[in-house]
């Protein structure tokens, strides 16, 4: 392929620690810049003006602070004028300005599909209108002239919640950065350490891991759980005072490697992601997982780990198969070091220059 210039529509930057901000998101965009760069593209990549980056080609666009709902109108005044080979946006949200401004080809991140599966009634009515407001951006994208998620999984549920055409939906797997998810030197613990590392809200179903390992600690006394993150939930579990069980709330960046490292288990019990790549970088750490058979997990963690369903009966099967065989735990912590590798930013760069060959020859 041809040298292409490329405009890049974002939020943020990764670990910017702009509030309201997915990490996930931004993440997503801005290792995408990075390899397209190092592969002589001209690439331009526009954020929110909340600080001021290092890069040179990152751009930063005035917007009102008091909501993000505001950004994409004067994102859409910034790009009015921008001339590319190709666009592309990390989110809905930002897809938008790419329509309403025409700017061709464009091709529109979604990643997920997760709030069309979401039980309206269930809702808090803030929660109803940030479902209204997405659904209303996401009318306006249907228009784009290709759509990105981010696995078979999140495809498949595209296609049966929406009415984008097949031929528009492409799969783009996330990477891993292996400079900030490695293996360290395991250190000897006197128990079993059974942890986890992401958000605590409700569609994580960390409670499921809770509630597993409060019930395998009644009965034995070589294990430990260690759960970093935040959310809604975090309150709760620290006032179920659990036996040797330590919920952290953030674990900031620069103690992530190690806090994964200091893991004999990684467990990912979610029941909804347009990816997952917790457990992905524990795989790179050289962990053992444990997660759920729904969503994307069989997909990306394929043999690599243990797969079980949901349940507390098949959760407490699976970690105990783990805790009691420690030739387990060296199997499956070689095979993730393998797994792991075949997530890289490199292949994602790789597969959206494919997406961008099609929608400029088209």
């Amino acid at each position: 392929m041809y040298i292409m210039k490329i405009t890049l529509l974002g939020h943020t930057t990764p670990y910017s620690g702009i509030a309201g901000a997915s990490i996930g998101i931004s993440m997503f965009i801005y290792n995408l810049a990075v390899e397209l760069i190092k592969k002589n593209h001209d690439v331009e990549l526009f954020i929110r003006d909340d600080y001021k980056p290092k890069e040179s080609w990152i751009k930063t666009v005035y917007s009102p602070k008091i909501s993000w709902v505001l950004y994409p109108t004067f994102l859409g005044r910034k790009i009015a004028g921008a001339s590319s080979d190709v666009y592309q946006s990390d989110y809905v949200t930002t897809g938008v300005p790419l329509i309403s401004k025409n700017k061709r080809p464009n091709v529109v991140s979604i990643h997920d599909v997760i709030p069309f599966t979401y039980d309206k009634a269930a809702l808090s009515n803030m929660d109803k209108i940030r479902i209204m407001w997405y659904m209303y951006n996401f009318k306006k994208i249907e228009k784009a002239d290709a759509i990105v998620v981010l696995s078979e999984y999140s495809k498949r549920e595209a296609l049966k919640y929406t009415e984008i055409p097949e031929e528009k939906l492409h799969v783009v797997y996330c990477g891993v950065d292996f400079t900030k998810n490695f293996p360290l030197k395991k250190r000897l613990h006197r128990k079993i350490r059974i942890g986890y590392l992401g958000g605590l809200d409700g569609r994580k179903n960390v409670g499921l891991l809770v509630n597993s390992f409060k019930k395998i600690a009644e009965s034995r006394d070589d294990v430990e759980l260690h759960v970093g993150g935040m959310g809604e939930n975090l309150e709760k579990f620290r006032r179920m005072r659990i036996r040797n069980a330590n919920f952290y709330g953030k674990i900031e960046e620069s103690r992530k490697n190690a806090f994964l490292n200091s893991l004999d288990i990684f467990v990912f019990p979610t029941l909804m992601e347009g990816f997952g790549l917790p457990p992905i970088e524990a795989m790179a750490c050289g962990v053992p997982v444990v997660a759920s058979n729904t969503t994307t997990m069989p997909e990306l963690i394929g043999d690599s780990g243990m797969l079980v369903k949901p349940t507390e009966e098949e959760m407490i099967k699976g970690l105990s198969r783990l805790i009691e065989s420690e030739s387990l735990r060296k199997k499956l912590s070689q095979k993730s070091l393998k797994r792991a590798r075949e997530f890289t930013w490199e292949r994602c760069a790789n597969q959206t220059l494919k997406v961008y060959d099609e929608v400029c020859r088209r």
